[in-house]
């Protein structure tokens, strides 16, 4: 695996770790997902769906299934986490 393609599988991830983590994601799904499985947060599967940590260490075995099958929605996610990467460095100065 060459440098280019790794740095797209980690954008790829980390776009997919915090839409799921952290974000209302399209037409509520992601909202709609973390109140369903743990409204809460009292179990582990309730933390960890919250924890853009935790679901990026999942979600990095789907995006390389992802590459292997459909690169384009792999560049699509990493081209959309370096846009929010670049947002939110902007947003500190």
């Amino acid at each position: 695996m060459d440098a280019l393609t790794f740095v797209l599988l980690a954008l790829a991830t980390y776009r997919l770790a915090r839409m799921v983590a952290s974000e209302e994601g399209p037409f509520g799904v992601f909202h709609q997902l973390r109140g369903w499985l743990d409204p809460d947060q009292k179990t582990w599967l309730g933390r960890g769906v919250n924890c853009a940590l935790c679901v990026g260490f999942w979600a990095a075995p789907i995006v390389l299934g992802l590459h292997a099958l459909w690169p384009p929605l792999v560049w699509w996610l990493a081209v959309a986490g370096a846009a929010v990467i670049l947002t939110k460095w902007e947003q500190k100065r």
